[in-house]
């Protein structure tokens, strides 16, 4: 499983894949308006940056 693999054709170089970075945030909070807040100013900010963004996944509540 190495990223470097070596080309087909003498001369032609192969861009190394950086590895990838998963990072899960988990926010909890009683107050949901400011929690929405949070959740939209972090996805607004990661998609600013060209980033993956998957969610928010909402967990019910009491």
């Amino acid at each position: 499983m190495s990223a470097i693999q070596k080309s087909a054709k003498p001369g032609v170089e192969e861009q190394v894949e950086s590895p990838v970075h998963r990072i899960r945030i988990t926010l909890t909070s009683r107050n949901v308006k400011n929690l929405e807040k949070v959740c939209s100013d972090l996805i607004q900010r990661a998609k600013d940056k060209n980033l993956r963004v998957k969610g928010p996944v909402r967990l019910p509540t009491k």
